[in-house]
């Protein structure tokens, strides 16, 4: 911005966006200025938020990097760049660009696109004078400057890394040290002998540098005393020009178009050494010669008012070699060749004088992006590395009815699908949801994520999404997070799994992740279909792909009541976590019933180590030394008043260890039982049950391909009883699934790999069952990996069962139906190196190969 201006009308920390004419007033440049400049940057910011930092339509060949006849080449287009739009009009070999560095002979280069706002004025494009104005010239232009440079790299990879910066880094202070020299009254006004001139004070770095080392040059007209010109050594000819004449001893410099957008060092400035007046042009005489050779575009003579090499400390903005009372001081920074200051000047106003404090140069701003990768060796293009975008008319809808983003209304996303059906696209980012979401009564939904990356979180309670009532509903791809719900113990109604879905139909639930904290409370699950409020019972239901961190003793997959269910290739692990003293408080209740178990209450009992009780009672005590320790350390810790109280002997004793377990510091239990205590719930932290079907029916469940780790029982597929009468599953088909249980030695709830109660038809292929045992594993309570009891149909086929681990069986069969008049039952291909191939309880089963 060379032009002959009264001040920068919008630097980049204005806000201003337009300047609004008044009746009756003064128009200045400034104000015609700001009206083209705040739309101008503006548009610029638009298609740089639009288009991204760089950019052509997708299958434009525009700046296409190419070897043409052995040249490198770019190709005519327009690309968009920082906001900018650059324009070239005709395919541009790279050595065709004027004053450009040549090309370095082989290796490979980083081809690169550097654009900036180019101010162009009549002294450096003659063609903008209008003839009839006889050399007077009127507006400076603004255009798209830009130049294809190359930067050596090592890779064929597209990357902006090593591009130069978009603009020096140096920041200027620029004070006022002195008031004006008072004005000779005999003077004009605005004298410049006696004090400062209206306009725009300059500041431009010349030659590259810190603080301390580079050149800057500084101006009181911008640098607008300019003109066209051809230089030859020490000899310029000047075009004539009416407005700015040369003195000697005046300070200029060889200024061409291609050197400021290049970045090149000037050198210092030259001096006048002489001037030839003429009407067709003067000849100035150069005190030294320029390099320069030829006659570049935009070459031309500029004056400066001064020059100084390093500004780390105050430098005098002298004006005809006299201190006006201005300085300004360099900050520590990189400084870019054309990179300027400008500071506006008043002095016919009393010591109006612009200051800046820590200011960023007003321009030139240059935006590099990458073109290709060359191999000038062998002369080829190895990658394209331009940017490209769709056009307008090119982009779709796309399939989603609605699409919300982080920090949407998902409750009012969900209101917003109609009726009849739609789909809810979730983007990339955490949706943290406050309440549960819901939809009901809504068919053909769909609720999509991107992946992994769209994260839904529910913040207080157990479930993220409810579904009530929508038959035909998919979720899948996204990843959902249940909180704990608020409540002593937590847990809520109905509100079970962090993804649930009551009384629907069509339910498919795929690719998705899940995840469900520790609770003490009640349970809480993953995934979890059952009947509505009002008893309306799902459908068919199918879990695909998922995968479940589960939280301690909650559960992965719960279908109940479903008439078809579908679980297939889920994954359901532990989440990470660390057990509480509230979580822990149901592993202790287990413990202490498993304590409890040991106490023969008839003292004439055989067996056991005799334990003296505070109202003179005596009972036995079996199982290990610990065990007994534990009863002795309760025996002296209770009163006679709470045995009397208690409901019973065994149920005292269960409380006791509860209350030692997870209050050591308050019971009254010894030091070897509260190691023994400490040590049997450490490490017990479980998934309660992996997958479950269940509830009142089930026609056909399908459990297949599923892998179950840390968890106390595994897959469980039975129905309720009603009425004292069982309820009988249909077709069950249990196959390729690997259940790792996690089964602390005092557990006595449900705690097998598999279990399948009473069935129609059930076929078992190929599953794996492991058992890992925390604590004692000697006087434990038993583990089997398949336990199939009940009423068992006319067809049973289990085969293929790898156990591994102390499972006291590899299957338990139980048959409590009438006998079959035509069956099949037949069980195969049984390892449990540990314990029993398989053992039946009740009932005829043909077997093949259990071992052992």
């Amino acid at each position: 911005m060379t032009g002959d201006v009264t001040s920068v009308p919008l630097r980049a920390t204005d806000r201003w966006t337009a300047a609004l004419m008044q009746q009756g007033r003064v128009l200045l440049d400034t104000d015609w200025n700001l009206v083209v400049g705040g739309p101008a940057r503006d548009a610029r910011q638009l298609a740089h938020d639009a288009i991204g930092p760089a950019g052509v339509p997708v299958g434009s060949t525009a700046f296409k990097a190419e070897f043409v006849g052995g040249a490198l080449t770019v190709r005519a287009g327009t690309m968009w760049i920082g906001g900018l739009l650059a324009r070239n009009p005709t395919d541009l070999a790279y050595a065709a660009q004027p004053e450009i560095a040549a090309l370095p002979a082989s290796g490979l280069v980083n081809v690169y696109l550097d654009a900036f706002v180019e101010e162009v004025q009549a002294a450096e494009d003659p063609s903008l004078l209008d003839p009839a104005l006889a050399g007077v010239d009127t507006t400076t232009r603004t255009r798209v400057g830009w130049r294809v440079r190359v930067a050596p790299t090592t890779s064929a990879t597209c990357s902006a890394a090593g591009l130069p910066a978009p603009v020096s880094t140096g920041r200027l202070d620029v004070s006022r040290t002195a008031a004006p020299v008072s004005p000779d009254p005999c003077a004009p006004p605005d004298d410049p002998r006696s004090k400062l001139p209206d306009g725009l004070l300059r500041i431009e770095v010349l030659d590259a540098g810190t603080e301390k080392t580079a050149r800057f040059a500084w101006s009181y007209a911008n640098g607008s005393d300019a003109v066209a010109a051809k230089v030859a050594g020490t000899a310029v000819d000047l075009a004539p020009s009416p407005a700015v004449t040369f003195a000697p001893g005046d300070l200029v410099e060889v200024s061409t178009l291609g050197r400021r957008a290049d970045r090149r060092d000037h050198g210092a400035l030259f001096t006048v050494a002489a001037v030839a007046p003429s009407a067709g042009g003067d000849t100035v005489t150069l005190g030294t010669a320029s390099p320069l050779a030829g006659d570049p575009p935009g070459t031309c003579l500029r004056r400066w008012d001064g020059q100084v090499v390093g500004a780390a400390t105050a430098v005098p903005l002298t004006l005809g070699g006299a201190d006006v009372g201005i300085a300004f001081t360099a900050r520590p920074g990189a400084y870019q060749v054309g990179d300027w200051w400008g500071v506006r000047v008043r002095g016919s106003a009393a010591d109006a004088v612009e200051t800046l404090t820590n200011a960023p140069p007003d321009g030139v701003v240059h935006t590099a992006a990458p073109l290709a990768v060359v191999d000038l060796t062998n002369k080829t293009v190895l990658t394209d590395c331009r940017p490209t975008f769709p056009p307008l008319t090119g982009l779709r809808g796309g399939t989603c009815t609605v699409t919300a983003f982080p920090g949407d209304d998902l409750q009012a996303a969900l209101d917003a699908l109609p009726a009849t059906g739609g789909e809810l696209c979730l983007a990339a980012g955490t949706f943290r949801v406050a309440a549960p979401l819901t939809v009901k009564g809504k068919q053909r939904v769909v609720i999509t994520g991107v992946g992994p990356a769209t994260v839904l979180v529910g913040e207080k309670h157990e479930a993220v999404l409810v579904a009530t009532r929508c038959p035909d509903i998919e979720v899948t791809r996204l990843r959902v997070e249940s909180g704990r719900a608020p409540g002593t113990p937590p847990g809520e109604e109905h509100l079970l799994g962090a993804l649930t879905f009551l009384g629907c139909d069509g339910v498919r639930v795929r690719d998705c992740e899940v995840w469900c904290p520790d609770s003490s409370g009640r349970a809480q699950s993953g995934i979890y279909a059952a009947p509505d409020p009002e008893g309306r019972r799902p459908g068919v239901v199918e879990v695909r792909g998922n995968r479940l961190e589960i939280g301690d003793h909650q559960a992965g997959v719960i279908v109940a009541s479903a008439t078809e269910s579908t679980v297939v290739d889920n994954t359901v692990v532990l989440s990470a976590g660390k057990a509480t003293v509230a979580m822990t408080r149901l592993v202790a209740r287990e413990l202490g019933r498993f304590v409890a178990g040991h106490l023969a209450v008839d003292p004439a009992a055989g067996g056991g180590a005799a334990v003296k009780l505070a109202d003179e009672r005596t009972v036995r005590m079996g199982g290990q030394a610990a065990l007994r320790r534990v009863a002795a350390d309760w025996a002296k810790a209770t009163s006679a008043r709470r045995l009397t109280s208690a409901a019973s002997l065994h149920q005292g004793l269960a409380r006791f260890v509860t209350a030692s377990a997870t209050e050591p510091h308050q019971a009254a239990v010894g030091s070897v039982s509260a190691r023994f205590l400490a040590a049997a719930l450490k490490d017990t932290r479980a998934v309660g049950q992996g997958i479950v079907v269940a509830g009142d029916r089930a026609n056909l469940v399908r459990v297949e391909g599923n892998e179950v780790t840390g968890a106390l029982q595994g897959v469980h597929v039975a129905l309720r009883a009603a009425g004292g009468g069982r309820r009988v599953l249909g077709q069950v088909v249990i196959g390729n699934n690997t259940v790792s249980c996690a089964v602390p030695f005092f557990w006595g709830r449900q705690r097998h790999a598999f279990y399948v109660g009473s069935f129609s038809s059930l076929t078992m292929l190929d599953n794996h069952a492991r058992l890992q045992r925390t604590g004692d594993q000697t006087d434990g309570t038993p583990v089997d990996a398949v336990r199939v009891t009940g009423q068992l149909g006319a067809f049973l086929q289990l085969r293929g069962l790898d156990a591994s681990g102390p499972f006291r069986a590899g299957v338990v069969l139980r048959d409590e139906g009438a006998a079959q008049r035509v069956s099949l039952r037949y069980v195969s291909d049984v390892l449990n190196p540990l314990g029993v191939g398989v053992h039946v309880e009740s009932g005829s089963f043909l077997m093949d190969r259990c071992i052992p």
